[in-house]
């Protein structure tokens, strides 16, 4: 139903109701500004200002950022962007609009743009205040939700606070949500439209991890009740996350539910031609199914915690007939990627851009990516475009952005194995005795339980309790459970060479575990009971003789000789020692459960197992082949002592009516007849701008190994670690969850 026109400026006057008994507000607005006031009886303005009325009494479809359907009159678009808001209307000031220093010399760089403020031109950043006072906090009004013709909405750069209303998200026919540069906090947002084209809440305060099913892929063979499936998938054509808080991982990992093997083709992000979660603490991997996105021409993801390699299904598509991407700009600097920076990636047509600098990518940039169009217009030194340093530098050097000009390092004996590192300096390399005083220093070793495990800065490694030395001196066994150690796990451990025996189970260490460990002599690794995130390194996860994995003496299975999960079982499983074990292995117990004498991660969906690694115990229960998760159990509890109060009262209330039933005397009229005795019976369209300020880089790290397969890193790419979920499993221990059965 359409608003009459008092009630649309009243819907649009929310926007600014902090004001609405504030006499001297219609007098800061600049005078090119039509509407936007109140009238001034909504002031309780005893002198009234001809020049009020007058804006007031303005027809809606004029005021200033009002975009209207010209046939209907119903509002579309609401143009209050750029400040616009909080300057213009509120005479506060505006968020500070900065480009990243990478993008500084490059202008608009994210060159995709579209027609949508049709007949409106765009906010005047000249019609603001002379005399703004100090900032002013506004929020998004929960009656913009009644504007139902709305299609557009720009609030960008306004300072606003507080969430996204649920009618607003409710908005049936939106097509463009723009809110980049506010203050603005929950979880992502669910809209429902299915015709959003733009969604832009980059530069605030959203947290959290994405919704499972978001964008409609899943792990497991049925879908999960409960979760949210993005219904506007097909048509989005620009998603930007960026500069949040959100975590976990990516939810594109899985099966896509609308994918079609036969043709090959997904209909589900097809059209999106922009995807920026940059600058969020997003981990786990690159999944596969980004080579889905057939449109896709910016891919941003710098400065997140992502891990693994670069998969090739960036360069080479996916799917039946698939071709490469057409990416112009592929941003994956500052995350934790290894392996080697693919040469596939110079089979990308259109690409102009790609930063993969502050990682852990090794090797050599590749020959056929050391063009001269690549990156020349970040490069200061054009000259560089020829070289591979204009990608990256190499290994034992450094620069300030990771690439050309880049500085060379004394020989270090190969310390600084890493191409791209950022810095001022060359790193310095540690001997044994000071990677140990910095694994000290950093898991706050002065407050481990234990005192006599205290170690005195620069005393000898091998007399230290706890560390174990082979025959040549060198560390062989760092063994420090249930001390109590906090902080995240070193990387500088992989510089221990000798390395063989990692236990730091039983802790409080946190964060991630680095990739880094893969270049020590590994056999065995325990890290189970901390508050591990992510996921297991892929990298590391195909490292032989490390727990037996690569063993192919225990078993003929691929899928558990070379797996993650026997380093830590996944977040949202567990097992009695923390991890996988194949058979043949000296464990104390034993789970009968994918293969005879192989001990398995098994699905867990108590608090811890949901939230870290490496869990060894579970609080949810077993009944025969039902798995009943503790927080089902809980929930139930609450209902039923919920429940259990009304239910006496009931109980009490009808005992109570049985007796005065009783009692009913004789003649008395029931409601069935005149002196009728019945004891017991009761009686009685537009312009749309793809373009975002610019922002720094991001890194891609590549595969090692160019021989495997994108099918053999399917289980890297899964957030379970490893594609663990056998028919077995499924028939032996199918788990309740919702109303379905899911594992």
């Amino acid at each position: 139903m359409k608003p009459d026109e008092a009630s649309a400026k009243e819907i649009l006057l929310s926007l600014v109701d902090q004001n609405r008994k504030n006499p001297k507000y219609n007098d800061h607005i600049p005078n090119d500004v039509i509407g936007w006031r109140f009238s001034s009886s909504d002031q309780n303005n005893p002198n009234p200002s001809p020049e009020t009325n007058e804006q007031h009494s303005k027809p809606v479809c004029e005021w200033t950022g009002v975009t209207c359907d010209p046939i209907d009159g119903t509002i579309t678009g609401l143009n209050l962007g750029q400040g616009f808001l909080i300057e213009a209307l509120l005479g506060g000031t505006p968020l500070a609009k900065k480009d990243d220093d990478r993008l500084k010399n490059v202008g608009d760089n994210r060159n995709l743009h579209y027609q949508f403020w049709e007949g409106k031109p765009e906010i005047d950043r000249n019609l603001v205040s002379k005399n703004s006072p100090s900032p002013i906090a506004a929020k998004i009004p929960s009656n913009l939700g009644k504007l139902i013709s709305l299609r557009a909405i720009n609030l960008s750069f306004n300072q606003l606070q507080g969430e996204i209303p649920k009618s607003v998200t409710d908005l049936p026919f939106l097509e463009i949500f723009e809110v980049t540069s506010n203050d603005l906090i929950g979880t992502f947002p669910r809209f429902i439209s299915d015709t959003l084209r733009i969604l832009d809440i980059s530069k605030n305060r959203f947290h959290g991890t994405l919704p499972a099913d978001l964008f409609g892929h899943y792990k497991y063979r049925e879908k999960e009740v409960g979760k949210y499936f993005a219904p506007y998938l097909s048509n989005l054509v620009k998603l930007d996350m960026s500069h949040n808080g959100f975590n976990g991982t990516i939810p594109l990992d899985g099966r896509s539910e609308t994918y079609d093997p036969e043709t090959g083709f997904d209909p589900t992000l097809r059209n999106l031609q922009y995807f920026d979660i940059g600058y969020n603490m997003f981990s786990g991997t690159i999944c596969n199914n980004f080579g889905l996105m057939a449109s896709l021409e910016g891919l941003f993801m710098e400065h997140n915690r992502l891990v693994g390699t670069i998969p090739k299904a960036l360069f080479r598509g996916a799917g039946i007939g698939a071709n490469p991407l057409p990416l112009s700009q592929l941003f994956l600097h500052q995350n934790e990627l290894s392996g080697t920076l693919p040469s596939g990636l110079s089979k990308l047509p259109n690409l102009k851009e790609v930063y993969v600098d502050g990682n852990k990518l090794t090797g050599s940039v590749p020959r056929e990516l050391c063009q001269e169009h690549l990156n020349e217009s970040f490069l200061f030194d054009k000259s560089a475009t020829n070289r591979c340093d204009g990608v990256v530098c190499p290994a034992n050097s450094f620069s300030k952005e990771g690439m050309a000009p880049c500085t060379a390092c004394p020989d270090d004996g190969g310390y600084n194995r890493y191409i791209g590192q950022r810095g001022s300096e060359c790193e310095k390399p540690l001997n044994e005795v000071e990677i140990l005083d910095l694994f000290y220093e950093q898991t706050n070793g002065d407050k481990w339980k234990n005192p006599s495990y205290s170690w005195e800065k620069g005393s000898p490694a091998c007399a230290r309790r706890g560390i174990k030395c082979d025959d040549s001196g060198k560390v062989s066994v760092i063994a420090l459970p249930s001390l109590g150690l906090k902080g995240p796990i070193l990387s500088e451990i992989g510089h221990l060479s000798s390395l063989k025996t990692l236990d730091l189970s039983n802790n409080d260490l946190t964060g991630f575990v680095p990739s880094d460990i893969r270049f020590t002599s590994l056999v065995n690794l325990d890290l189970r009971n901390n508050r591990l995130e992510g996921v297991v390194p892929p990298m590391l996860c195909i490292k032989e003789g490390v727990n037996n994995n690569g063993d192919t003496s225990l078993s003929t299975d691929f899928n558990l000789v070379y797996a993650c999960d026997n380093f830590m079982c996944a977040r949202g499983s567990w097992s009695p020692i923390g991890r996988a074990a194949l058979k043949g292995e000296e464990v104390d117990e034993i789970h009968e459960v994918g293969g005879a004498g192989t001990l398995q991660c098994l699905p867990c969906y108590d608090d811890a197992a949901k939230m870290y690694m490496g869990r060894d115990s579970c609080s949810d229960v077993v009944l025969g082949s039902m798995h009943i998760r503790m927080i089902d159990i809980r929930n139930a509890i609450s209902k039923t002592l919920v429940a259990l109060p009304i239910l006496v009262f009931i109980v009490g209330f009808s005992i109570v009516i049985r007796k005065r039933r009783k009692t009913v005397p004789i003649g008395v009229d029931t409601g069935y007849g005149s002196g009728t005795i019945l004891p017991g019976r009761k009686t009685s369209r537009r312009d749309l701008d793809l373009t975002t300020s610019g922002r720094s880089l991001s890194l891609a790290s590549a595969g090692e190994f160019e021989d495997y397969s994108d099918d053999d890193w399917t289980a890297a790419d899964s957030e379970r670690g490893a594609q663990r979920v056998k028919e077995e499993m499924i028939e032996l221990a199918p788990a309740i969850h919702g109303d379905k059965e899911v594992i």
